[in-house]
């Protein structure tokens, strides 16, 4: 069995074509990203976890956390505001808002900083898409047409500005390990990289664990195919692995030490496996460059991944420490049945393939009926493959199919998914445009046409946009977490607040009050009294919260979570502030603007009753 003509990869034509298509297609892709900065820049955020994210960036600058700390002391619960963020993300945000603060005040430095943040991560996810489509040797239609796809798939979303959480961050260092991988001439610089860019992925979010080792396992999959032309690109990525993990292990939240015997972040047993596995490819690549035969590469990797495995296991927290986690298990299994119930089950991005399809079929038939077609496309282009681009399209059709498994089993996965099936997309777009023009007529016409629909985002999306215009009426939207409904609650002194569960992160972000719960996992108490608050009787409501030592409760009519309370228990205490019947221990202290909706605060006057 030989694999030596994959050893020297040539760059076909399509690998130099002109770039400047591209710099302006890209150009045209952010400004018109831009033009959707109005809110984000006046400081509306679009999620819990970017308002997290900024309020641990605040509270970094003004010595309330340091470096090390990023529990939020305005989450008020049992666990003390647990956060296991890292710090990596902040580094930009923090330094943008610390520079420009003395010149533009705080709100307009924020809103710079989360404009330009997600933005400039837009630019290097569309540079990276550019070198791995060229690294392909698709056309520069294909390339193009790869670019068009990734900003109207849902990988895009992650870029829309006041998108600062770190999901953007680890897809952008995903696709340039990616672009690193393809890199033709395997040069020590793209190991280099490369193992920069793992370890980094690794700290900024666990999520990223698969990703990860997809990059290890390909670079080591490099290596027993071709050979000694890869031992110094593998002796680089090894050590870039050790040096880089070392530093983000010291230096990023919570730092060495006790904090780190943990599942949820990049932990000791993460750690330790990490430095193990880099140890093992850099020692091949430098003590064995020049073993011939490939099945002694394959066993010899396979020793050092066995190895990996087995300081993984040896090192796992519950090993020391049965009250610690098991990183081998459920990563949800210490959550109480209560809490995955009513709570994790609703959260969107942790829903799987057969809840999505069984709850939102339009919504199913986009993110995975796009995953689909790039995973098909990738197929054919690996079914394709020439001599020298094997390899290459091969961790393509890998990448497209861990996507989609990993979309299946909870939907945070389809970011990667849509993004490997981006690349995947362009080249079967520049392989069925380029047919066309060398052949014309009507057939080679048709395949373009029904390829192209094929694996476009937007025909996917359509079902999707059509559910959500018949889903339109004219009655008015509540705004329950913009800075503006949120203006009057700011004003008012600080106090404790029982909050839903949605409500805790933007009561933070935009006022100075204390917040009783957020979704955040490592606070599953306070997740769970939320639940059997609003979830119980109005008796029941009362006699828990006055154990929390709430003075106040914030009330937001027409909240999501709120109506799915109302709908599981239509006699509860949800149902009640629903529908207006509230109890006489709540006296309202702040109302929205008259002829809107929005939150309400309420003080609790248990006195009263």
């Amino acid at each position: 069995m030989s694999f030596h003509g994959d050893q020297a990869a040539v760059m076909a034509p399509h690998a130099r074509t002109p770039v400047w298509p591209l710099l302006v297609f890209g150009g045209l892709a952010v400004l018109l990203t831009l033009l959707k900065a109005g809110p984000a820049f006046g400081g509306d955020l679009l999620g819990s976890d970017d308002m997290m994210r900024m309020q641990q960036v605040r509270d970094l600058i003004t010595g309330t956390n340091s470096w090390y700390d990023v529990n939020q002391s305005r989450l008020l619960t049992p666990e003390g505001g647990a956060m296991h963020w890292s710090r990596l993300p902040d580094l930009f945000l923090a330094g943008t808002v610390w520079m420009l603060q003395p010149l533009f005040g705080r709100e307009m430095a924020e809103g710079i900083a989360v404009t330009t943040w997600p933005i400039f991560l837009m630019v290097w996810a569309l540079v990276a898409v550019g070198v791995c489509l060229r690294r392909l040797n698709a056309p520069l239609s294909g390339q193009v047409a790869g670019l068009f796809f990734f900003i109207t798939s849902f990988a895009a979303a992650n870029f829309m500005p006041g998108r600062v959480d770190h999901h953007s961050l680890g897809l952008v260092l995903t696709l340039t390990t990616l672009a690193c991988l393809l890199s033709p001439q395997m040069t020590i610089r793209s190991g280099l990289v490369a193992g920069a860019c793992v370890a980094a992925m690794l700290t900024v979010a666990v999520e990223n664990l698969p990703a990860a080792l997809l990059a290890i396992t390909g670079f080591a999959m490099a290596w027993i195919i071709r050979g000694e032309a890869e031992a110094r690109r593998l002796r680089s990525f090894g050590a870039t692995l050790i040096v880089v993990g070392l530093i983000v292990y010291i230096f990023d939240a919570p730092g060495a030490g006790g904090m780190r015997y943990v599942c949820d972040a990049f932990g000791q047993s993460h750690f330790v496996a990490l430095l193990v596995a880099g140890s093992g490819l850099s020692a091949i690549g430098t003590a064995m460059p020049r073993t011939p035969d490939w099945r002694m590469r394959f066993v010899t990797m396979g020793v050092v991944g066995l190895m990996t495995m087995a300081s993984f296991v040896a090192t796992n927290p519950i090993n020391f420490d049965g009250t610690r986690p098991d990183c081998l298990a459920d990563p949800y299994s210490r959550l109480s049945g209560d809490v995955q119930s009513g709570w994790l089950s609703v959260v969107s991005e942790a829903r799987s393939l057969s809840t999505v399809l069984s709850t939102d079929l339009p919504g199913g038939f986009y993110y995975y009926g796009f995953a689909i077609a790039g995973l098909c496309a990738a197929a054919v282009s690996l079914y394709l493959a020439r001599k020298g681009e094997r390899f290459a399209r091969a961790s393509l059709l890998v990448l497209c199919l861990a996507g989609f498994l990993l979309s299946a089993w909870q939907l945070r996965g389809a970011t990667l998914a849509h993004a490997a099936a981006a690349i995947a997309a362009g080249w079967l777009f520049g392989f069925l445009f380029t047919g066309w023009l060398r052949k014309r007529g009507a057939m080679p016409a048709l395949a373009l046409f029904i390829g192209a629909l094929a694996v476009s985002p937007l025909f996917w999306q359509v079902p999707k946009q059509l559910k959500a215009r018949a889903e339109t009426t004219n009655d008015v939207i509540t705004d329950c977490k913009s800075g503006d409904a949120f203006q009057a609650i700011a004003a008012a002194p600080r106090m404790i607040v029982f909050t839903p569960i949605d409500l805790g992160a933007p009561l933070i972000y935009h006022t100075r009050h204390y917040a009783s719960a957020a979704p955040y996992h490592r606070n599953p108490s306070s997740i769970e009294m939320t639940l059997s608050v609003f979830g119980g009787s109005t008796d029941t409501a009362r006699r828990k919260i006055s154990m929390t030592g709430a003075t106040h409760l914030l009330y937001c009519p027409g909240l999501g979570e709120l109506e799915t309370y109302a709908e599981r228990s239509p006699d509860g205490f949800a149902a009640d502030l629903e529908s207006g019947n509230l109890p006489d221990w709540l006296v309202p202290l702040t109302a929205p603007v008259d002829g809107e909706s929005g939150p309400v605060i309420y003080t609790i006057s248990f006195e009263q009753n």
